[in-house]
């Protein structure tokens, strides 16, 4: 279930950056090998967290969609729009969930985290499943970097 909600949301979140992404791959593991990610809280009756996990090359290619002209070097503009993608990616996974035993009511301000291969590690009952996407239009050469991954861990929490 949780595979589709990532699937759903990051496919709406990236909607305003023209891109459809295709997803390759999904795991249980959350780990960051690129080295931006954007991080968005989630709390209801469930809480947890949606990260967006990218390269640079590939955060430059998505906010180049969303702002309409092309990004050549991170800059104020187009981190704001990558935390706006965050928070698109969060806001759609948060009404997908409305329904579930995963629901959730908000989602706190997008963090922007630099720095990669960290290791996100979770307490006990969390579920955490991460998918792998492909961004389409992204020049072989840079076959590392047009992959991404998004990731939701999530943690019911009870009497909520």
């Amino acid at each position: 279930m949780l595979i589709d909600v990532i699937i759903q949301s990051t496919g709406k979140g990236l909607e305003m950056a023209e891109v459809s992404p295709v997803p390759v791959g999904a795991s249980r593991l959350a780990t960051a090998r690129h080295g931006l990610s954007v991080i968005v809280g989630l709390v209801g009756k469930s809480s947890g967290s949606v990260t967006i996990n990218l390269a640079e090359a590939a955060m430059l290619r998505l906010t180049g969609g969303m702002l309409g002209e092309p990004q050549l070097e991170l800059n104020d503009d187009n981190i704001d729009a990558m935390m706006e993608i965050g928070n698109i990616v969060a806001g759609a996974a948060k009404d997908v969930l409305a329904t579930s035993e995963f629901a959730v009511r908000e989602i706190s301000l997008p963090s922007l985290v630099l720095g990669q291969s960290y290791s996100m590690v979770y307490a006990r009952g969390i579920n955490t499943v991460s998918v792998e996407f492909e961004l389409p239009g992204m020049p072989a050469s840079r076959l590392y970097e047009r992959y991404f991954s998004t990731t939701i861990s999530l943690m019911r929490r009870s009497g909520s």
